[in-house]
């Protein structure tokens, strides 16, 4: 619980420091008005956390999950648009120009997290109607204990988009792995999105092994790493630019980057 309210405080920091240097190209190639829905819908998935102490009841149940899973859909769907817009400019827009005049005419990153918004919301609306997380007592099958636990569905279709988000955002990342050396956003999006697979990976595998009372106090840990993974290692070095090295803060820094790189692709 003190992880989540440092998390939000370094979110309030970080969402002050950008709006001070939102129209400089670190803020705009970030994704300018894009940073601040990430940043909102971390602070709101962050209060999931709070849920996982004291006795589940069938409120407490549903706020676990719900806005974890509603608001970390937009998250991933910002890091799909971020991803597949950085190798569109360096890679797609030469061999596809009309994907790209697409793209900025009908405000594609706009329509994909809307969308993904908007189906998340569908399916858990759907699913949480038909199947509620629940309260109920497990008993451990190794250990002489009752765990106090939610009862959620986890073949539920609410946890399809995710996967598919994440999938689709480490691909286009992926992608652009070979961009100029100090244009790491690709390369800082990867390696979020790495962060991320393994904490869940490590999860998972421990939830199956592991059923005792504290499998709650580690799914709250999940929740909590996998929301500082997109926060250090996506906005921090972000920030440490803005206030260490402002002299790459410039238009004119961020222009020659790109020129070399298009006449090294040329060579």
């Amino acid at each position: 619980m003190v992880g989540t309210l440092i998390l939000v405080g370094l979110i309030l920091a970080i969402s002050v420091l950008f709006a001070i240097n939102f129209n400089t190209p670190v803020v705009r190639s970030a994704g300018g008005p894009m940073c601040f829905l990430i940043l909102g819908c971390l602070t709101l998935c962050s209060l999931s956390v709070f849920f996982y102490f004291s006795k589940p009841t069938n409120t407490s149940c549903v706020m676990r999950y719900f806005q974890f899973l509603l608001c970390y859909t937009v998250c991933l769907a910002c890091f799909v648009v971020r991803s597949f817009q950085i190798v569109c400019i360096f890679k797609i827009a030469a061999k596809f120009p009309k994907l790209q005049s697409w793209w900025i005419k009908y405000h594609g990153q706009w329509l994909l997290i809307t969308g993904s918004f908007s189906v998340q919301a569908l399916l858990l609306v759907i699913s949480f109607s038909l199947y509620p997380p629940r309260p109920y007592n497990e008993t451990s099958w190794y250990q002489d204990q009752i765990v106090l636990s939610c009862d959620l569905n986890l073949a539920s279709c609410s946890f399809i988009i995710l996967p598919l988000l994440c999938c689709l955002s480490f691909v286009f990342s992926y992608m652009g792995k070979d961009l100029p050396k100090n244009y790491n956003e690709a390369k800082a999006i990867t390696f979020c999105l790495l962060l991320l697979i393994l904490t869940w990976i490590m999860f998972t595998t421990e939830y199956l092994l592991y059923r005792g009372k504290y499998i709650h106090t580690h799914n709250a840990l999940a929740v909590l790493l996998s929301l500082y993974s997109f926060l250090l290692w996506y906005f921090l070095p972000k920030c440490y630019i803005m206030i260490f090295q402002s002299h790459k803060n410039t238009q004119k820094y961020f222009q020659g980057l790109i020129q070399n790189y298009t006449k090294t692709i040329s060579q």
